[in-house]
């Protein structure tokens, strides 16, 4: 037990959690060789054996999973001790992960960097910006804005605002198909829908509700491939009312019907509140959601 190296519960608990060699190496950014070493070693180390392999991959022993158990509280100590390393700085500087959804992300967030980095050019930013939910507590990400609220107790919450969707066409659309007049004759006309991961969401539920399943024509769990295709004509779909008012090619069709909202939450872990950088960039992604959800509502 002396002899063990403590990075090999690292690549330990990525394998465990990918399950494959290989898909360790990539999220480790590694190579399978050298993960496989350091599982070899930890085993030997510990006396034990923590996967079974197979052609299909590696599944945890039993004694493997209570490590993997035990390896996660590992991680989790490891990431509160940087952030105590790196929340000593007077001023802001160093890199900030952050985890956005992905059209408040590129379309709302990244135009208004430049005002950012003029105050802050000392930050680097690292965007992550998916339908995949960071674990913050693990070190995932540093900031996150969220669509719902996290349960979490270690983590500090704020809330932004509400993020109202509309129904949109763009003015090629119109052009080339015409609008529908009411809301039963949205059945007659090409729409976009959400992927699979993202079809149960309500506004997706009230779209399909209201088309017709030959008219369907692109499906996608990307809010900018859905935004980019509506944008050049290709169907009408379901947008945030804070991306339909920045392009002024789109047309908010039936105003007066409420689609289902989503709550903005901004969250970070509370061991990182003091610092510098991610006081900076929780005030800058507040200052520009608040404002913009606000404006869009007053639409």
């Amino acid at each position: 037990m002396n002899s063990m190296n403590w990075d090999g519960f690292r690549y330990f608990t990525a394998a465990a959690e990918v399950g494959s060699l290989s898909a360790a190496a990539k999220m480790l950014a590694s190579n399978q060789s050298t993960v496989g070493r350091h599982i070899d070693a930890l085993e030997s180390s510990l006396g034990i054996k923590l996967f079974q392999r197979s052609v299909k991959g590696l599944s945890l022993t039993v004694e493997g999973q209570a490590i993997y158990e035990q390896s996660q509280h590992i991680q989790n100590s490891i990431v509160k001790i940087q952030r105590v390393v790196q929340g000593g700085e007077a001023t802001a500087s160093g890199t900030v992960r952050l985890s956005l959804p992905e059209g408040l992300g590129q379309e709302v967030l990244i135009p208004a960097l430049d005002k950012f980095y003029q105050q802050y050019p000392k930050v680097k930013l690292v965007f992550n910006v998916s339908a995949t939910t960071a674990n913050l507590t693990q070190g995932e990400a540093d900031v996150a804005v969220r669509l719902f609220r996290p349960e979490e107790s270690d983590l500090v919450i704020k809330y932004l605002g509400e993020m109202k969707l509309g129904l949109y066409a763009s003015k090629n659309y119109k052009k080339n198909y015409g609008l529908p007049k009411q809301l039963r004759d949205i059945r007659k006309h090409k729409v976009i829908t959400y992927g699979d991961q993202l079809s149960i969401l309500p506004e997706n539920q009230w779209l399909l509700n209201h088309s017709a399943e030959g008219l369907r024509i692109l499906c996608s769990d990307s809010t900018v491939t859905r935004y980019k295709a509506t944008v050049s004509g290709v169907g009408l779909s379901v947008q945030p009312e804070v991306l339909g008012r920045t392009n002024k090619n789109l047309i908010h069709l039936f105003k007066s019907v409420k689609l289902p909202a989503h709550k903005v939450w901004l969250v970070y872990h509370k061991d990182v509140r003091h610092m510098s950088r991610i006081r900076a960039v929780v005030d800058f992604i507040s200052n520009c959601l608040v404002d913009e959800l606000g404006e869009a509502g007053n639409d």
